[in-house]
């Protein structure tokens, strides 16, 4: 018999998808996929490389569980040159980025303590509270998917101990202006809360610019905790690998888990990552492209009547709006029965993605074009 935690946790509607679109390839069909959470580049061959040369050379065994040191130091740097965070070896953790959201949740959250998650939000975040005994309290963004921190206020009670903010957002591309996140900070100091900051696609982003809550003094930094890694940036989602930062008591805690968990991250994609931190080129070549790809899919979906879209600022989603009295997993199905085009229903993502779904421009532009111009035609038939 299962564990009474299985009634509330729910399967992922964005890796369900990607294995039905398996299923459907395999019985010969063209299938247009928008619903892809990852680069459809390969991790660049130096990185590669380099990891094999490690694994030649014995690099294949159990790593400190915090990471190897070199790399500890490394990420350490690049916090402080990149995004004004004053973090050392000590504040990082290396761990795969969604393990560290899990690990983040463990350690600050007692049963039945509540996290305010701004919505619409990435599908996993709820599961991830309740996994670790926690109550998801979704709260609406504005229409434009500002943190709406007046909404937010009527949701904080005794129990309120985090806030979860992906920035750049998935699903909505939406990526926070220098006082908004300035705001939050205030807001979880005022709240004595915890900002736990998922910033895994802080190498895409196309207009603006990544403000790191835990950049904003130490108070702020003793606030938060930052989850980031190597995977939208490098290509590197199967090696399973970023980093969690957070106050030497946290990382230590998060540390024992790790220990009773996984034990460590894969030696092998430590070292993968090490060379990661001084390629610069790979991931400004990877945002260029997926630049061009957003203005190809927002052309096209903007010139539709029958969807409403905002203009993704960064990561590579989408996620128009429709008015068709129809739910978002039914035209979801429809569109993938009726054009072979595979979208990620809206209310995976919250409250706020009923009539919505969610398109992933990590895709050739030939798919773009083919895909999409399928799309706008089904909801003008529909």
């Amino acid at each position: 018999m299962l564990s009474k935690r299985m009634q509330y946790i729910n399967e992922s509607a964005t890796v369900s998808a990607s294995n039905n679109v398996e299923k459907l390839k395999k019985q010969g069909l063209k299938i247009y996929n928008f619903g892809i959470g990852e680069p459809d580049f390969t991790t660049p061959e130096d990185i590669i490389d380099y990891a094999f040369e490690m694994a030649k050379q014995g690099k294949t065994h159990y790593t400190p569980s915090a990471g190897i040191m070199e790399l500890r130091e490394k990420i350490a740097v690049k916090l402080k040159a990149r995004n004004g965070i004053s973090a050392n070896a000590e504040n990082v953790l290396v761990t795969p980025t969604k393990f560290g959201i899990n690990l983040a949740m463990m350690v600050i959250l007692n049963p039945g303590d509540e996290v305010l998650i701004p919505d619409p939000y990435y599908v996993s975040y709820p599961d991830i509270v309740k996994l670790a005994g926690g109550k998801p309290v979704p709260v609406k963004t504005t229409e434009d998917y500002d943190i709406d921190l007046d909404e937010m206020r009527k949701y904080v009670t005794p129990r309120t101990r985090a806030l979860i903010l992906n920035n750049p957002n998935n699903p909505t591309g939406k990526v926070l202006s220098e006082k908004e996140v300035r705001d939050l900070a205030d807001f979880a100091i005022e709240n004595d809360l915890y900002i736990v900051s998922d910033e895994i696609y802080e190498d895409l982003i196309y207009d603006g610019r990544l403000y790191s809550p835990a950049s904003l003094g130490p108070e702020a930094f003793s606030h938060t905790i930052t989850l980031n890694g190597f995977s939208k940036g490098y290509a590197m989602t199967g090696w399973r690998i970023g980093y969690f930062v957070a106050t030497e008591e946290i990382v230590e805690a998060a540390n024992i888990i790790q220990q009773q968990t996984i034990t460590c991250t894969s030696s092998i994609s430590q070292y993968a990552a090490l060379r990661a931190l001084d390629d610069t080129e790979s991931p400004s070549k990877m945002r260029s492209e997926f630049q061009k790809r957003r203005d190809l899919t927002y052309k096209i979906l903007s010139e539709s009547e029958d969807l409403k879209i905002h203009k993704p600022e960064g990561a590579f989603y989408v996620f128009p709006g429709y008015s068709k009295d129809i739910s978002s997993e039914k035209l979801s199905e429809m569109l993938l029965n009726k054009e072979q085009v595979v979208v990620t229903p809206g209310s995976a993502f919250g409250e706020r993605g009923r009539h919505h779904f969610r398109i992933s421009f990590a895709t050739s532009e030939d798919v773009i074009i083919d895909g999409l111009e399928r799309l706008v035609k089904f909801m003008r038939d529909l």
